[in-house]
């Protein structure tokens, strides 16, 4: 019952701090993900655009987006539109198709475009580094989701991210638990998404010492290339087909497990495979609420979206600078599920229905 409390209060908490304008503060231990402002955003002033929100000369926002054919990206533009029109914002997003090439291109074109900001999801950390780098050239305020740059020169006014590392830690030390609460002796598999994006390398960090901790085996990681069920499942599937000794099953975004939950059941490994995922689509929490998914790690993706509107607007109108912002990754179980189902899927996918 705690735990079902705890779930909800961190929900209800990072929803109430969006439509009053704040972000939750970062985590100690997620210090990496979520430091202070650089200071060049610490003493950036407020753009001089000249224009007033919900008039015809609304502030111009752009969102670059990674790839809005995947769900979890498409819930976090959906989350910056919102919040953008309600602020009296002109927002439009980008869509770059998972290929870093035309994010390029795309962020080339918003610097002519008379955009007053600009946020970017790059397809991975470097890609995000070369936008970046152009939006600083046309002296476009720019600010990140998810996927921090490598470039430690480009210059960016806020970030916003989940805390990564914690979550998939949280959800790795609960599937070691139902590992041993079944009796279980295989390894781990884990699906990651690019080992080249900062949030990658976080995500796989925190399964990784869980799994270090619970003395079991990582045996077999495979890293998405294209982001589809399709793709995780055929993954699944090769892996359970050459393999017989997998007994947890971890993936790093929704599409993964879903696909890999598909995998399994026609495999009839449910009963030796604990499964478990990050994100928390309506799809994936349903069948964690039909105890086909163990845990998911909860990315409040329409939240994410909402927070970096609201951060721009603070920006462009009173000249509040922008934070880097690291918020909690709840788990949503077999057990506390149908309690926190509803509440959940608000901050991740938006409201339903």
């Amino acid at each position: 019952m705690k735990k079902i409390l705890m779930v909800v209060l961190v929900v209800a908490l990072v929803l109430s701090m969006v439509a009053c304008g704040q972000a939750p503060q970062p985590a100690a231990s997620e210090s990496a993900s979520a430091a202070a402002p650089t200071e060049a955003a610490e003493q950036s002033p407020a753009a001089d655009t000249g224009k007033d929100a919900g008039t015809d000369g609304a502030y111009k926002v752009a969102y670059l987006v990674a790839d809005l054919e995947n769900p979890a990206w498409k819930a976090t533009a959906d989350g910056f539109e919102a919040k953008a029109k309600e602020l009296g914002m002109d927002p439009k997003s980008f869509n770059s198709g998972g290929n870093a090439g035309t994010q390029l291109q795309n962020a080339q074109d918003v610097s002519t475009m008379g955009y007053d900001a600009v946020v970017i999801c790059g397809t991975d950390s470097a890609s995000a580094s070369s936008a970046i780098k152009e939006f600083n050239k046309a002296g476009i305020p720019a600010w990140v989701l998810h996927i921090a740059p490598d470039d430690e020169a480009v210059q960016y006014e806020g970030m916003v991210d989940a805390q990564n590392t914690d979550g998939c830690y949280e959800a790795g030390k609960y599937l070691a638990e139902k590992y041993a609460e079944k009796g279980l002796t295989g390894k781990a598999a884990t699906i990651t998404i690019s080992l080249a994006r900062s949030n990658g390398q976080a995500r796989h960090a925190g399964f990784e010492k869980a799994m270090k901790e619970a003395d079991i085996e990582i045996g077999y990681i495979k890293e998405a290339v294209d982001y589809t069920r399709d793709e995780s499942y055929k993954f699944t599937q090769d892996l359970l087909t050459a393999n017989d000794d997998i007994s947890i099953l971890y993936c790093n975004y929704d599409e993964a497990v879903l696909g890999a939950m598909k995998a399994v059941q026609d495999a009839g490994r449910e009963d030796v495979i604990v499964l478990g995922g990050f994100d928390g689509s309506p799809e994936s929490l349903s069948a964690t609420k039909d105890g086909k998914i163990s845990v998911m790690a909860i990315q409040p993706l329409f939240t994410h979206g909402q927070m970096i509107s609201q951060q721009m607007f603070d920006f462009l109108k009173d000249g509040k600078a922008g934070e880097k912002v690291s918020t909690p990754c709840p788990l949503v179980t077999v057990e506390n599920a149908a309690e926190t189902v509803d509440g959940v899927l608000d901050s991740t996918f938006g409201p339903q229905g």
